[in-house]
């Protein structure tokens, strides 16, 4: 009897070297070791049953792994009682998470139990795609680029098409310290989360302490996946401008019915956490140009923003709140990212053939060339 990956994991397919490529080239997890899947069901429309299938599948027969797997719902701001009974046992060496609760925890400084993959690629065609098989140690040697060029810009100007313009300097210090040889640990862990994500597809956070100017929210307000609130996002029908200065809100202009309810959000979400709202904590850019873009702001807000921000063509906002990665989140379209006068993104296209310090890691990778060049 054929079991659900027999037609996958020993082929040279698309989807097969995104398994691969997912679980052998981003973890290393070893014969014997004990994985747990913690995983949505499919009707919450995230994470298709095939991928957990699959999943589960090539772990147990090209990893030899053994493996469970647990329901885990939606998030909360309440441990999962599914998976914490699972963890009480204290026998596992992973937890894959084909769920959204994996990533709230992204910041925590608490490494102890198993190790933890954060899944993106939410549905098993993805992983066929640009997507899922873009090698994960060409992504990971691209993103500490882009880091290493952000960290020793003196000055970096945000605009996009829309009228952002925003302008400070990186938190170069807070780089340096964290900067490891590959940009993660020795098991895989980017410095600043404490899950490996898979894919790897953005940079790492830098402080928005320094930064002054404004930024246009246009398809409205989002939450960042760290705490969970009701509603979660805020459409607005027309622009409204953030005006920032080092790193705090000042005021939201724009129509009035849209901007008093930006600022009528803000209030509502800080009060419910007992946190600073007119913050603006950190922004990441977007690093992955195969990432899934049908997703559109108008069906699905929250599975729009948790699926653009990894896609070159966002650069993405944490606000409200003084810690990783606050509670609002901001999503800025088409950015151009200029460091001490040169573009790095330019339209939300980054600039890998105009910047020296590519060329290595390009010539390394040269899948990278064809993904940047599509």
């Amino acid at each position: 009897m054929k079991r659900p990956g027999d037609r996958w994991v020993h082929s040279d397919n698309p989807p097969s070297r995104g398994l691969a490529n997912m679980l052998e080239s981003s973890v290393s997890i070893l014969p014997g070791a004990k994985v747990l899947i913690a995983y949505e069901d499919a009707s919450l429309g995230w994470y298709d049953a095939e991928l957990k299938d699959q999943v589960i599948a090539y772990c147990r027969e090209v990893l030899s792994a053994e493996v469970e797997s647990v329901k885990v719902g939606l998030p909360a701001n309440t441990p999962s009682v599914p998976l914490e009974e699972k963890l009480q046992e204290k026998r596992f060496d992973w937890i894959i998470f084909l769920a959204r609760l994996g990533d709230q925890g992204r910041f925590d400084e608490d490494r102890d139990g198993p190790r933890k993959l954060m899944v993106y690629t939410r549905r098993f065609s993805q992983l066929g795609s640009a997507f899922g098989t873009a090698p994960q140690k060409a992504m990971i040697a691209l993103k500490k680029v882009v880091d290493a060029l952000i960290a020793k810009a003196a000055t970096i100007t945000i605009t996009c098409p829309h009228g952002t313009k925003l302008t400070g300097k990186p938190n170069s210090k807070a780089f340096q310290a964290n900067e490891g040889k590959d940009g993660q640990t020795q098991d895989g862990v980017s410095k600043d989360v404490t899950v490996v994500r898979f894919p790897a597809a953005v940079s790492t956070p830098v402080s928005a302490k320094t930064f002054s100017g404004q930024v246009v929210l246009r398809q409205g307000l989002t939450s960042t996946g760290s705490k969970v609130y009701e509603p979660p996002n805020l459409p607005i029908a027309s622009q409204v401008v953030a005006h920032v200065t080092t790193g705090r809100i000042e005021r939201f202009d724009g129509p009035e019915e849209d901007a008093q309810a930006v600022r009528t959000h803000y209030e509502k979400v800080a009060g419910l956490f007992g946190i600073e709202p007119m913050i603006v904590h950190s922004w990441h850019q977007g690093l992955h140009p195969g990432t899934d873009t049908s997703p559109v702001p108008q069906a699905d807000l929250s599975l729009w923003a948790e699926t653009l921000f990894t896609s070159p063509q966002y650069l993405h906002f944490h606000t409200c709140g003084e810690y990783p990665p606050g509670e609002i989140s901001w999503m800025v379209e088409s950015p151009t990212l200029e460091l001490d006068g040169r573009n790095l993104y330019e339209n939300g296209r980054i600039k890998v053939e105009e910047f020296e310090a590519f060329r290595p890691c390009l010539d390394q990778h040269p899948e990278l060339r064809a993904l940047f060049s599509a």
